[in-house]
């Protein structure tokens, strides 16, 4: 058991060091091609590369044998992952710093724990409650511009970020409603499949032209190993074993580790109250998984 819990958090740790790195390269290539095309490169070899792990690790006999009545999930799933990836990526591109845009992530929990009251009718208690709060007060800070006029009071980009993260919240529970079963290796190769038919048809129906650097499309590629594979197999693997909510409070820190990347790469740091926010935000999302997690432990104990 303990070897298993110890797998998760490797796991989490190493995803949430992937997704860290996916704000950096994905914004370096940002900064010189449009977003259409990088996402078309990038899902491309996303695509590429889940297909071999599905094809080695015999997910095609497992996908074939899912059973009719659920595979209404899978086209389900892509359009909220590619309603999510662009909504991601367009925030990436607008928001100047990337650990900015890392620390509004911390939103996602909030809404996962609302919408998981709502529509999955969880428990929470007033930890959560106040974990919510702390996090909202925390996102409000961080995506503050410095202005108090009511049209300039956010940074461009957090309407995205909310987008983004309402999105995702959405996807994650209807996976924790509906397919929790699925393997990771067929929930990440649907997600680049219906990623890569969307952004083919963007790119082609637009005219947009295939022109990219080395430098950009070596950014792209390694914002593609990042994220559509590494990064996603490694956060499905990891809730093989521990529960979402110890997951969540790892993931909370990519804004912090942020920093030092897009320092190295791009001179910038986050002003200091956006960084007071993020950090505020991310002991909300503690606050959350800890509430999360007493409630679950009272329910084994119980049962």
């Amino acid at each position: 058991m303990k070897k298993e819990i110890a797998k998760g958090y490797l796991f989490t740790i190493l995803a949430t060091l992937a997704f860290s790195n996916v704000y950096v390269f994905s914004k370096a290539a940002l900064n010189e091609i449009s977003l259409p095309l990088f996402l078309f490169v990038m899902c491309s070899v996303g695509f590429v590369i889940n297909l071999v792990i599905l094809f080695f690790k015999g997910g095609i006999g497992k996908l074939a044998a899912t059973p009719r009545t659920i595979w209404w999930i899978f086209p389900t799933l892509g359009f909220l992952e590619i309603f999510t990836v662009f909504t991601f990526y367009a925030a990436v591109k607008v928001i100047p710093e990337p650990a900015v845009a890392g620390f509004l992530g911390n939103l996602f929990p909030l809404f996962a724990t609302i919408l998981g009251i709502i529509f999955l009718k969880e428990r929470f208690s007033l930890i959560e409650s106040f974990g919510i709060f702390v996090v909202f007060s925390g996102a409000i800070l961080t995506s503050y511009s410095g202005s108090l006029t009511t049209e300039n009071f956010f940074i461009p980009g957090v309407g995205i970020v909310v987008l983004n993260c309402l999105g995702a919240a959405i996807a994650t529970v209807i996976v924790r409603a509906k397919v929790n079963n699925l393997s990771p290796e067929i929930l990440s190769f649907n997600r680049t499949f219906w990623l890569l038919i969307f952004f083919t048809i963007w790119v082609i129906t637009a005219g947009i032209p295939f022109i990219i650097t080395p430098q950009a499309l070596g950014n792209t590629i390694i914002a593609a190993i990042l994220d559509p594979v590494l990064a996603i197999l490694l956060v499905y693997k990891a809730y093989q074993y521990i529960e979402v909510s110890r997951g969540t409070i790892i993931q909370s820190t990519k804004g912090i580790i942020i920093i030092p990347i897009a320092f190295l790469y791009f001179g910038t740091i986050p002003m200091l109250h956006q960084f007071a926010g993020g950090v505020i935000a991310m002991i909300g999302v503690v606050i959350i998984g800890w509430g999360q997690h007493r409630m679950n432990r009272n329910k084994k104990m119980v049962g």
